[in-house]
């Protein structure tokens, strides 16, 4: 008998809002971003292993991970 299993990860856009980048200190829309790592049995998602919260600046790219108080912040 055997089990197959792996690893999935996703990223689900939360929202864009307008903001100053850490980065390159501009004034530019900058999305939140939720990604999930999850893990599955036979292709189907059983377990969240990892969930990370981004802020991705649509000027330069640059990326930072951000918590669920800035988090809030932003989407609101």
């Amino acid at each position: 008998m055997f089990f197959l299993f792996g690893l999935t990860t996703r990223e689900h856009l939360q929202s864009t809002r307008s903001a100053s980048c850490r980065y390159c200190g501009r004034f530019a829309p900058q999305q939140v971003i939720q990604r999930r790592t999850k893990i599955s049995v036979f292709f189907i998602p059983l377990l969240t292993v990892n969930k990370t919260r981004l802020q991705v600046c649509t000027n330069c790219g640059g990326t930072s991970r951000i918590n669920g108080a800035e988090e809030r912040a932003l989407v609101r």
